[in-house]
């Protein structure tokens, strides 16, 4: 174990002792960013970790090569929680042979105010302009705030750096059954019932089922959400990670779009016109969607050619917003939210103390929403 240790400590950015001088046995439900990440910090500091998933692992939530990163938000607490995730990102990069996070920035444009002041408030570095920044829009409807830390996450890179940590520590099981017991839990699958001294679970669309068996209320309602890639026109053009809440195309529109590779530009949308219910059913969802944000493509991001050349799709909680929720039952922390990726190397860190701790931390609970 010390010579494992020293290697998936210098992959992580840390270079001390583990953190506890006891090895405890912890599983991780769920092998999403989120999950790696905090079996990954585990393992670092010395704990025997088993870390189930019932598919692939970065599929579901955490499916597709790319993310949006910003240190933009709406609350200084979630600003200063983004800049600590920027630095380990960062470290990430380094171990894993290449930038993570791309230097893109990423802009806001529409109703920036309350963004605005909560990077203010957090010293995060910022700039507020009229004039649109290189967007693939020439229309694009103001005003801009500039993040300039901001950029796009390389979410597949980010899955393949944490597997070569977690790999030998993966289960490829469902969880079916939670059972506290004293101290410890039992976690029961198919085939196998262990015995560990804590658990977190991290299982996306999984999680209220599990957190409900240790008495956690986790929200289970889900849309269907689905991003579309389209190609630049220009295939050199390197534009920054845009969330448009302008309404400068159709009133109740708000979009992301990023670059996810040379001269292609994804783009998500959220509308009052889009019903992405669970009940209108993945196909009819999808259909909608692409119509709308084709249309959208043609009409007003006339920088990117109207066909679709990916799809990327996930099932998602709504209205959750930005921010991360946390709850520990006994020996059970269970962590739920949206727009989760930028804060995996946070997220990680903070999942093990809540697992080892048995409490929810400081920084773990000003991250939440107010």
């Amino acid at each position: 174990m010390g010579h494992i240790f020293v290697t998936f400590g210098k992959w992580l950015g840390r270079t001390g002792p583990p953190l506890s001088s006891v090895p405890v046995r912890i599983a991780v439900i769920g092998a999403g960013v989120v999950g790696l990440a905090t079996a990954a910090e585990l393992l670092v500091r010395g704990h025997d970790v088993g870390c189930y998933e019932s598919g692939a692992p970065m599929a579901a939530r955490s499916v597709g090569d790319t993310r949006i990163f910003r240190l933009a938000h709406q609350r200084p607490e979630l600003v200063e929680w983004a800049a600590r995730a920027r630095e380990r990102w960062s470290a990430w990069g380094e171990r894993a042979g290449r930038p993570l996070v791309g230097d893109e920035g990423t802009v806001v444009s529409g109703d920036i105010d309350a963004w605005a002041a909560a990077m203010s408030a957090a010293g995060a570095p910022f700039e507020v302009t009229d004039a649109p920044p290189a967007l693939p829009a020439a229309a694009a409807g103001g005003p801009f705030l500039r993040d300039p830390t901001g950029g796009v996450v390389r979410a597949a890179d980010t899955g393949r750096f944490l597997l070569d940590v977690v790999g030998p520590a993966l289960i490829g099981e469902t969880v079916e059954e939670l059972r506290p017991v004293g101290g410890v839990v039992e976690v029961a699958s198919a085939t196998r019932t262990a015995t560990f001294d804590a658990v977190v679970v991290a299982a996306g669309t999984g999680t209220p089922a599990l957190a409900a068996q240790v008495g956690v209320a986790v929200p289970d309602a889900l849309v269907h959400h689905t991003r579309f890639t389209f190609a630049l026109r220009d295939p050199g053009a390197v534009p920054p990670a845009w969330i448009d809440r302008s309404g400068s195309w159709r009133p109740g529109f708000g979009s992301y779009g990023h670059l996810v590779g040379p001269g292609r530009w994804a783009i998500g949308a959220h509308s009052d016109q889009l019903d992405e219910s669970w009940e209108s059913g993945r196909e009819a969802v999808e259909l909608r969607s692409r119509e709308l944000v084709t249309a959208y493509v043609a009409e007003h991001v006339t920088g990117a050619l109207p066909e679709v050349v990916e799809t990327v799709y996930c099932a998602s909680p709504p209205g959750l917003g930005d921010g991360v929720r946390a709850a520990v039952a006994g020996a059970v922390v269970v962590v739920w939210g949206d727009n989760l990726f930028k804060f995996a190397p946070v997220l990680g860190p903070a999942l093990a103390d809540a697992a080892l701790d048995r409490e929810v931390p400081a920084q773990l609970r000003a991250a939440a929403p107010g």
